[in-house]
C-alpha cells in the first residue's frame, strides 16, 4: 500500500515543538471574563448558608453562581448516573467540590472575590476506604438521590440502591465450587492499587459564551465533543443544535478529559454574565477534578500439580470517589477480563464500583483492566513458582487462541497474545525458569526478569460517523469529531483516506471537531478511534471513490471493476493512457471544475452484554499485549531500576508503525510510574501531593537503558485495512511484569500493594529474613 503501514511525517509535529499551536488555555475572545471557583474545604458536609453579597460588590466582578442559580435546569449530570450537580446543592461530598463560581474582569479579581464568599457548613462523617465504605454503618453519600439517578443505565450496570455500592457486575462459567474441589492446590491473595493522576500537561480549560439567538458555544479541551454537547443540551433543556462544541488541539488526556468536568458550571456562569468566560484550572484543581480509581482485588486460583488451572474466582472493588462518572463502566470492563487472557474452565468474576468521599475518578488509560491484570499476572508467577515450572510455559499452556470462546460467551478473533508473549520473552532474553534471576554485579544489587500479558476490550457498542469532501483540485478533507490528543489522529486518518482515494498524503487534511460541522463520534477514548473512526473514514472515502469511478466508467467506456484510482486520476487497468484526472471528472459531472463531492458513513458496532448473566458480545475488537522487564534491586535501600523493557501489542495492521511504537513507549512509562512511585495521598480527604513537585511522574532519568517496542499484526476483518486500536494495549501488563521481575530477583519475595516503593521492599525483605 502507498500510505497505510508507512511512517509518513506526523501532521502538526513542527507546530507543537515550535510553540505555534493554540491550546484551550491560549484562546482569547473580546470582552472575555475569567472564572475562579470556591471549593469545599470538607470531604462531607451540609451547606447551611451561602452569602455572595460582598463578592458581587467587588469592582470587576460580573457574575457569581451558586446552587440558587440552578432553577429551571436539569441540575444533575453524568455519563452513566446523573448524580453530580452542576455546582454543589445542599451538600458537598469531597474536598474541592465547587460551591460557587465567579466571573471577573481578571483572574486576580475573580480570585479575590472567591475569598469574600461566606459559607456555613455542617460537617458530616466521611468515608475514604473501600472496605469501610461498604460496611452497613458507613456514611452514605447518595441516600437521597440514588433511586432516581440511574436513568436508562440502571439495568445495564446493575445499579444498586442503598449503601455506597454504586454498581455490581458478575459473570461466570463452569462450576466454580467443583473446580476448587478438584484442584490439588489453591492460591489466594489480595492486591491493592492506589489512585493515580492522569498527568496530562495541559490542564482542564474551556471558554463559553452564549450567542444572541440563545445558542451556547463552548471551546473546550475535551476528548468527547459529542458527549459534551449531549450533556449540556440535557442540563439546559436545549435541542442539541443549540449547543456548539469546538475542540482545539488537546495537550494530552489519557482518559481524564473524556467526560464533562468544568463545562456545565462554566456554561451557566457565562449565561449569567452574558459575556465569554474562560476557566483554566490550576494543577491543584486538576488533582481535585479527576484521577484513576484505586482498587482492591481478591483473587483465588485452584490448579492441578501437572499445571492445569481449573478454577479462578475474583472479587474486585473499585473506589470511584464522590460521583459515579465512568465508575460503573470501569468496574464492568474489569470484571469480564479479571481472569486474564486464559482458558480456565471454571470462573466466578465479580466487580463493584464504590462511592467514597474522595474526589471524582474517571476513565484512565487501560480502563478497569490494569487493576485486575496486576492481580492475575502476579498470581500466574506465584503458581509457576509453587509448581517449579517456567512462567512462560504456564501461560502458553492456558492462553486463548483464535476462535476460542471467552468467558462472555463470544468467539475471539484477531488474537495475537501468544505472539506478543513469545516475542517479548525472546527480546528480554528469557531462557526458562532457571534464568529468572540474573547474577548480581554487586552483593547488594540483585537482578531479575519478569513478564506479563493482558487482554482488554474496547467500548461496545458504539458509533462513529465521518464525512469526506473531495475538491476538484484533488484535495480532500475528512470531517470528524474525533480529537487529536497527541496520539497522531491527524496523521493516521489522513493515511486511511488518502489510501482509499489514491491521493498523495499531503493532499488530505483532517478537520478539528466542531459539532456544528463534524458528525457524531462516541468519543476519543477506549483506543477506539483507529478502528471505529478509521472504518467510518475509509467507507466515507469509498463513497466518494465510487462516485468518481461511476462518472469515469461512463466517460471512458469501461467497467468500474477495471478502473483504478491513483495519484489524483482514474485510469483503466492495463491501459495507462486511458485515464481522467479528478478535475476532468468534476467537469464531466458539474460542467466546470468547481464544486465538491461528498461521501459519508456511519459505522456502528454491534454488541452488548446481558447484565444478569454477563454474556453477549463485550468488544468489537480485543487488545492483546505483553511486557517484559529486567530490573535491578538494591536490597539495602530498596531502590528499583528498570534496566531493560520490552512491550508488545497486537495492532491488527499498524497504520503508522512509528506512532504505534510511541504509544507502546508511553504505556511503558505510565505503567512504570504506577508500579514504582505514583500514588495520590490523602489526609482526611485532602490531597497532600497535588502538584508535580510532590507527585512524581516518570522522567527521562527513569527510562530504561534499553527499550524495544514490538508490533504484532493479526489483521482484524472489521478494521480499516485490518487495523485495531493500540493506544492502551501495552499499559496493563507493565506493572505486573516489573513486579514479577522484582519477585524473581528477590527469590519470591513479593509486594502485592502498589506502588513498590523502597520502604515497602526493605520491610518485606526484613520480614522474610525474620521468618526464615
Amino acid at each position: 500500500m502507498a500510505l497505510v503501514g508507512r511512517d509518513v511525517t506526523m501532521v502538526g509535529g513542527l507546530a507543537k515543538v515550535t510553540g505555534a499551536v493554540n491550546y484551550a488555555p491560549d484562546l482569547q475572545f473580546p470582552r472575555m471574563l475569567y472564572a475562579k471557583a470556591l471549593r469545599s474545604p470538607y470531604p462531607h458536609a451540609n451547606i447551611l448558608r451561602i452569602d455572595t453579597a460582598k463578592a458581587e460588590k467587588l469592582p470587576g466582578v460580573v457574575a457569581v453562581i451558586t446552587q440558587d442559580d440552578l432553577h429551571g435546569l436539569n441540575p444533575y449530570f453524568g455519563p452513566v448516573v446523573d448524580d453530580q450537580p452542576v455546582v454543589a446543592t445542599e451538600r458537598v461530598r469531597h474536598v474541592g467540590e465547587v460551591v460557587a463560581l465567579v466571573a471577573g474582569e481578571s483572574r486576580e479579581i475573580a480570585e479575590e472575590a472567591v475569598g469574600l464568599i461566606e459559607v456555613d457548613y455542617e460537617e458530616l462523617p466521611a468515608v475514604f476506604d473501600i472496605l469501610e465504605a461498604i460496611k452497613p454503618d458507613a456514611p452514605v453519600l447518595h441516600a437521597q438521590r440514588k433511586e432516581t439517578t440511574a436513568g436508562v443505565h440502571r439495568e445495564e450496570f446493575n445499579f444498586q440502591v442503598g449503601g455506597n455500592v454504586c454498581s455490581v457486575y458478575h459473570v461466570e462459567d463452569g462450576d466454580i465450587k467443583k473446580g476448587f474441589l478438584e484442584a490439588d492446590e489453591i492460591i489466594e491473595n489480595t492486591y491493592t492499587l492506589p489512585p493515580v493522576q492522569h498527568g496530562h500537561i495541559e490542564p482542564h480549560a474551556a471558554t463559553a459564551y452564549w450567542e444572541p439567538s440563545g445558542k451556547l458555544v463552548l471551546h473546550t479541551a475535551t476528548q468527547n465533543p459529542s458527549g459534551i454537547q449531549e450533556q449540556l443540551a440535557q442540563i439546559f433543556k436545549l435541542p442539541e443544535n443549540q449547543v456548539r462544541v469546538i475542540v482545539p488541539l488537546v495537550g494530552g488526556g489519557y482518559g481524564g478529559k473524556t467526560h464533562a468536568r468544568l463545562e456545565p458550571a462554566l456554561a451557566l456562569l457565562a449565561r449569567k454574565a452574558r459575556r465569554p468566560v474562560q476557566w483554566v484550572l490550576t494543577r491543584d484543581e486538576v488533582f481535585l477534578t479527576g484521577r484513576r480509581y484505586g482498587a482492591l482485588v481478591k483473587i483465588k486460583t485452584g490448579f492441578k500439580r501437572d499445571g492445569r488451572i481449573l478454577a479462578r474466582q475474583v472479587e474486585a472493588f473499585y473506589e470511584i470517589g464522590a460521583y459515579a462518572l465512568n465508575g460503573p463502566v470501569n468496574a464492568k470492563t474489569g470484571c469480564y477480563v479479571s481472569s486474564g487472557p486464559y482458558n480456565i474452565p471454571n470462573r466466578s468474576l465479580t466487580t463493584y464500583s464504590v462511592y467514597t468521599n474522595l474526589p471524582p475518578t474517571g476513565p484512565f488509560r487501560g480502563v478497569g483492566v490494569s487493576h485486575v491484570c496486576w492481580a492475575y499476572e502476579s498470581e500466574m508467577d506465584d503458581i509457576a513458582r509453587r509448581l517449579n515450572v517456567d512462567p512462560v510455559e504456564l501461560r502458553l499452556k492456558h492462553l486463548v487462541r483464535e476462535r476460542d470462546i471467552f468467558v462472555t460467551g463470544e468467539e475471539l478473533i484477531s488474537v495475537g497474545v501468544t505472539d506478543c508473549l513469545c516475542r517479548t520473552a525472546e527480546a528480554i532474553g528469557w531462557k526458562g525458569k532457571e534464568e529468572q534471576a540474573v547474577p548480581p554485579e554487586k552483593k547488594n544489587l540483585l537482578r531479575g526478569k519478569g513478564l506479563a500479558v493482558a487482554i482488554k476490550s474496547t467500548t461496545t457498542p458504539t458509533t462513529s460517523s465521518a464525512s469526506v469532501r473531495l475538491n476538484a483540485d484533488g484535495s480532500a478533507v475528512l470531517l470528524t469529531s474525533s480529537v487529536e490528543i497527541g496520539q497522531g489522529l491527524l496523521t493516521s486518518m489522513a493515511q486511511i483516506v488518502g489510501e482509499e482515494l489514491g491521493l498523495p498524503f499531503e493532499r488530505v487534511t483532517v478537520s478539528s471537531p466542531d459539532t456544528d460541522v463534524t458528525p457524531y463520534d462516541k468519543s476519543t477514548s477506549s483506543s477506539r478511534t483507529t478502528f471505529h473512526m478509521g472504518q467510518a473514514a475509509q467507507q466515507a472515502a469509498r463513497d466518494v471513490k465510487n462516485q468518481l469511478l461511476d462518472v469515469a466508467a461512463k466517460k471512458l467506456e469501461a467497467r468500474i471493476e477495471d478502473l483504478e484510482l491513483r495519484d489524483g486520476s482514474v485510469s483503466v487497468r492495463g491501459v495507462p493512457d486511458k485515464k481522467m484526472s479528478i478535475a476532468e471528472i468534476f467537469r464531466t459531472r458539474f460542467g466546470s471544475t468547481v464544486g465538491s463531492m461528498f461521501g459519508g458513513y456511519c459505522f456502528k458496532t454491534a454488541g452488548g452484554l446481558d447484565p444478569k448473566t454477563g454474556k453477549g458480545k463485550a468488544a468489537a475488537f480485543w487488545f492483546f499485549s505483553a511486557c517484559g522487564a529486567e530490573v535491578e534491586v538494591d536490597v539495602e535501600t530498596g531502590k528499583v531500576r528498570v534496566l531493560k523493557a520490552v512491550t508488545a501489542a497486537d495492532a491488527g495492521h499498524a497504520i503508522h508503525p512509528k506512532q504505534c511504537g510511541l504509544q507502546n513507549e508511553g504505556s511503558l512509562l505510565s505503567g512504570m510510574g504506577s508500579a514504582l512511585f505514583e500514588e495520590m495521598v490523602y489526609d482526611n480527604g485532602q490531597p497532600i501531593n497535588s502538584n508535580f513537585l510532590e507527585y512524581m511522574l516518570p522522567s527521562l532519568e527513569d527510562h530504561p537503558q534499553e527499550f524495544q517496542s514490538i508490533l504484532v499484526e493479526t489483521p482484524h476483518p472489521d478494521g480499516p485495512f485490518g487495523a485495531k486500536g493500540v493506544g492502551e494495549a501495552a499499559l496493563p501488563p507493565v506493572a505486573p511484569a516489573i513486579g514479577n521481575a522484582i519477585a524473581n530477583a528477590l527469590g519470591g519475595v513479593r509486594i502485592r500493594d502498589l506502588p513498590i516503593k523502597p520502604d515497602k521492599l526493605v520491610a518485606a525483605l526484613q520480614a522474610e529474613k525474620e521468618n526464615r
